[in-house]
């Protein structure tokens, strides 16, 4: 069987407030940079100081929406051998579990601050979350003893076809 055949996807996006925040920040950089330009084509005082240049705000700008695609949302597909989980619409953050390494996958309702200080990709002791909102997610043991935590929407659905893959 195709290695890259997929069983189940599933995506999830960002919260609202997390887009808010950083086109929000976008917004201001770009605001500001627009401010200088226009405060120095009137009054003929540079824009540039010492602490941060034209460029740098530029930068500033851009990175919201670097953000956005590298980081907005979580994809994650029950293949034919492996569960595949990563970040963004690009996937430069990504994760493939073979399903020879699992013991055991339930989906749970869990704490992301409590136990590993938020979302995103996050270690504590021998836990690995990858996730992107909310408080659901598949437990994943794999046969170290280590655990995943993959976030889902539809966590017990999630963790029932990675069981029927696994049997394939």
């Amino acid at each position: 069987m195709n290695e890259r055949q997929t069983h189940y996807r599933e995506r999830t996006w960002a919260p609202a407030w997390v887009w808010v925040l950083i086109w929000g920040a976008c917004l201001l950089g770009a605001g500001t940079v627009a401010h200088g330009a226009y405060q120095e084509a009137v009054t003929g005082a540079p824009f540039v100081d010492s602490t941060m240049s034209t460029l740098g705000l530029g930068l500033l700008a851009l990175f919201p929406i670097l953000m956005t695609a590298l980081f907005m949302c979580l994809d994650v597909e029950v293949r034919a051998d492996h569960l595949f989980v990563a970040f963004g619409p690009v996937h430069m953050l990504r994760k493939r579990i073979p399903y020879t390494e699992v013991e055991s996958v339930r989906g749970v309702t869990y704490s992301p601050i409590r136990e590993f200080g938020g979302w995103g990709v996050r270690w504590r002791g021998g836990k690995t979350a990858w996730t992107i909102r909310g408080n659901q997610a598949v437990k994943v043991v794999l046969r170290n003893g280590k655990s995943i935590y993959v976030g889902s929407r539809f966590s017990r659905r999630l963790a029932g076809r990675i069981e029927v893959a696994m049997r394939r």
